[in-house]
């Protein structure tokens, strides 16, 4: 991964990104591109789209969780992962939804049984 400075408009100064890695495998169609994490992720992300990474802040939050970037901005909540069924920390990326910091898993705020 890569970290670098880039200007934002949304909070109108420049931001810490991190490029994650280009897929290792040479496959013809690989699972994913590199992408865009904002590590600055917050509450001025309230715009329909991030304007540094062109996807909405739920998605930018997921994908900070996704690649293990998950920063205290974001609240942990304990419960139950309707995707791997275990007991796991759950961040909150929005107000319906949270993502399992194990599996990946979104999953609405109100569908996981809390520990």
């Amino acid at each position: 991964m890569k970290t670098i400075n880039a200007y934002c408009s949304a909070c109108d100064q420049d931001v810490r990104l991190v490029l994650t890695d280009e897929p290792v495998t040479d496959d013809p169609s690989p699972i994913h591109d590199r992408e865009v994490v904002c590590l600055e992720i917050g509450e001025h992300c309230n715009g329909a789209l991030c304007p540094v990474g062109a996807v909405p802040p739920v998605v930018m939050a997921a994908r900070l969780v996704r690649n293990g970037l998950q920063t205290q901005m974001q609240p942990i909540i304990k419960g139950a992962c309707p995707g791997c069924d275990n007991t796991t920390d759950l961040v909150v990326v929005s107000r319906e939804f949270c993502i399992c910091s194990q599996c990946g898993t979104t999953s609405k705020r109100d569908a996981v049984a809390l520990s």
